[in-house]
């Protein structure tokens, strides 16, 4: 059995895929690019995977262990390998899964993200050529019974482009999490989000580790009322920039955040 899926190779949301398929006695068996390949077993197996390095995982064997390696898969670009093991013993079946190396699942999301947009990009070139060549047919040739293929066929391609727009979104979301994890931001665009604070009796301490996981911060100016404002490159939402502010300061002060389109929030002349 064969299934397609854009996932973080080694993320959690892999493994609760894999094994929910293990559950159902489908193992693992291979991995090739985003396919995924498994076979029946009947064993209810647990799928476990870990990172390490590439000349690692080619030496990697389940001789004498309690795990059966089921596949390994380098990362592109990298000298990342993720190995995929699995066992059938009932001691480990409710095993806790900890979470991979924030660090390392960044390196492998980028490598999917930039794969993903690869292949729409390739996907609209190809439908681009593919619809205007079928254009062309019905204009030259006039066979108007050719138009509704046509349609169908442009449909089917809007949807399956607009699929992979969202799988790229999702894999963007878990990017910026961990970058903001790992506090990597090397290569990131990050918008700057102008943020009023008031009022305060000192500035703040932006090195702090909750402030400083947002991203990079920089006082723009202040007034004698002690409202101050900064200006913060970061991937965090307003939400999440107001809860953190707000856990970090007194439940008095207001905040106001202006997004990085220059826009103000709803209620802000009001």
């Amino acid at each position: 059995m064969w299934r397609h899926r854009f996932l973080i190779k080694g993320s959690e949301q892999e493994l609760t895929w894999l094994n929910g398929l293990a559950a159902r006695h489908y193992l693992l068996t291979g991995i090739h690019g985003n396919w995924y390949q498994f076979k029946k077993v009947e064993s209810t197996y647990r799928v476990f995977s870990e990172y390490v390095a590439q000349d690692v995982s080619t030496t990697v064997t389940d001789r004498n262990s309690a795990f059966q390696v089921l596949t390994t898969v380098p990362v592109k670009g990298t000298n990342v390998g993720v190995i995929y093991t699995g066992s059938d013993q009932p001691s480990l079946q409710q095993t806790k899964l900890a979470p991979s190396d924030p660090q390392m699942r960044l390196k492998v999301a980028l490598q999917l993200r930039d794969q993903a947009m690869n292949t729409i990009n390739l996907s609209l070139y190809a439908g681009v050529i593919v619809w205007g060549l079928f254009l062309v047919l019905l204009i030259q040739r006039q066979q108007l019974d050719l138009l509704g293929p046509w349609l169908l066929l442009l449909l089917v391609g809007l949807l399956a482009i607009f699929g992979l727009y969202r799988i790229s979104g999702r894999l963007q979301l878990q990017i910026s999490q961990l970058r903001r994890e790992t506090e990597q931001y090397d290569g990131a665009w990050m918008p700057t989000m102008h943020v009023f604070v008031s009022p305060l009796t000192a500035e703040l301490d932006v090195e702090a580790p909750e402030l400083k996981s947002l991203g990079r911060w920089t006082l723009v100016g202040h007034d004698k009322r002690g409202k101050y404002w900064y200006d913060v490159q970061t991937l965090a939402s307003t939400a999440e920039i107001k809860q953190v502010l707000q856990s970090v300061t007194a439940d008095q002060v207001h905040i106001d955040i202006f997004s990085w389109l220059g826009l103000a929030p709803v209620g802000w002349f009001v």
